[in-house]
C-alpha cells in the first residue's frame, strides 16, 4: 500500500511539472519559390555603370538568361539546405511576431549531373525581411527577388553570335564548317546543319582568351539547343604541345528546348599551371556529328565566361 501511494505521488508530481511546461509550436511556415522566381530576375540596368563597360543591349539580355534549377535557403542565417526547383521549403525557427531575414542563393547542376550542384558565385547576396507565420505559405512572387553581378565580375569571352560568330574550323579537322548567325525562336544565335550535303561533323574553335590562372570559379557558360551530342573542349596551346585539348564533357539532344551548362575552369587551369604549361590563351572547342539521311542542328544562343578576380 505504501509503495502504491509512492508511485501514485510520482506520477502525479510528474503530470504536475509536464503541465507547467510550455509547449513548443512544431508548426512549420512555408517558403514557395517557383522556377520563374529564381530564372530571369537579374538586374543588368545599371550593369555598364558598375562594370566600366559597354555590352550592347544583346548581350545585356545574354547576362540574364540562365537555368538555375536549385536554390539554397537560408532563414535567419540558419541553412535550410539545396532544394530543386520548384520547392515549397518548410521553417521551424520562428515566431509570428519578428520579421525572418531571408536569403535566396541561384545554383544550377554543374556539368549537367545532378550530383554537382553549385551555387552561382558571381551574383550580390540577396537579404529580404519577410514574415513567416506557422501554418501559413509565403510565397516568393510576393515581394521578387532582384539580383545584379558582382561589381568585380570580369567577361573575357562573351558571344552572342548577332552578327558574326568568333568560331572558325580547326586546322585538324576536315570539315570546313562553323557557325553562321541566324534566328531561331525568336533569338539570335549561331546555327551548324549536318546533312549529307554539309558534311556528317563539325570540329570549330573560337578565338583566343586570356584566362587567370588561381582563381577556383571561373565559368564557361553555354545555352544552346541541339538534335545531336556535341563534345566542349578547352585547347590549352603550351610549346610542347601545341594541340593539346581538355576534354570539358557533353552536350546531348534537347528535345526541343533551350538550356544553359556549365563548366567549371578552375581546376583545370590550375592543373596546366602545376603541370609546368607555359599556356598564355585558351580556346573553346566545339565538335558535334550527325547522321546519314537526315538533317541535324545545333543552335547556341550565347556562349560566355566570366570569373572574379583573386584577391
Amino acid at each position: 500500500m505504501k509503495q502504491t501511494r509512492i508511485l501514485l505521488l510520482t506520477i502525479s508530481t510528474l503530470l504536475f511539472f509536464c503541465a507547467s511546461c510550455d509547449k513548443t509550436d512544431l508548426t512549420p511556415a512555408y517558403i514557395n519559390i517557383t522556377y520563374d522566381d529564381v530564372n530571369g530576375c537579374i538586374d543588368v540596368s545599371r550593369f555598364n555603370e558598375m562594370h566600366d563597360l559597354n555590352f550592347d543591349s544583346e548581350q545585356l539580355e545574354a547576362l540574364t538568361q540562365h537555368t538555375f534549377t536549385h536554390v539554397n535557403v537560408y532563414v535567419n542565417n540558419k541553412n535550410l539546405g539545396c532544394w530543386p526547383l520548384p520547392c515549397k521549403v518548410p521553417v521551424l525557427d520562428i515566431n509570428n511576431v519578428d520579421s525572418s531575414t531571408l536569403i535566396i542563393l541561384p545554383a544550377f547542376r554543374q556539368t549537367g549531373m545532378s550530383n554537382t550542384v553549385q551555387g552561382y558565385p558571381f551574383l550580390n547576396v540577396l537579404r529580404q525581411k519577410v514574415m513567416l507565420k506557422r501554418g501559413e505559405t509565403y510565397h516568393i512572387t510576393q515581394n521578387p527577388l532582384s539580383y545584379i553581378y558582382s561589381p568585380y565580375a570580369s567577361f573575357p569571352y562573351f558571344e552572342t553570335f548577332s552578327n558574326s560568330s568568333s568560331f572558325s574550323p580547326t586546322d585538324t579537322s576536315g570539315s570546313t564548317l562553323t557557325f553562321q548567325p541566324t534566328t531561331e525562336d525568336g533569338r539570335k544565335v549561331g546555327k551548324i546543319l549536318l546533312n549529307d550535303q554539309n558534311g556528317l561533323n563539325f570540329d570549330v574553335i573560337s578565338n583566343g582568351i586570356t584566362l587567370p590562372i588561381y582563381n577556383y570559379y571561373v565559368y564557361l557558360e553555354i545555352t544552346y539547343k541541339t538534335e545531336s551530342n556535341m563534345e566542349v573542349g578547352l585547347k590549352m596551346s603550351t610549346d610542347n604541345t601545341p594541340n593539346s585539348i581538355h576534354q570539358l564533357g557533353g552536350i546531348y539532344p534537347t528535345n526541343g528546348e533551350w538550356k544553359t551548362i556549365y563548366f567549371n575552369l578552375g581546376s583545370v587551369l590550375l592543373g596546366y599551371h602545376l603541370t609546368g604549361s607555359s599556356w598564355t590563351e585558351a580556346n573553346i572547342v566545339l565538335t558535334g556529328i550527325g547522321a546519314k539521311g537526315k538533317d541535324t542542328h545545333f543552335y547556341i544562343d550565347n556562349i560566355k565566361v566570366i570569373y572574379e578576380p583573386s584577391a
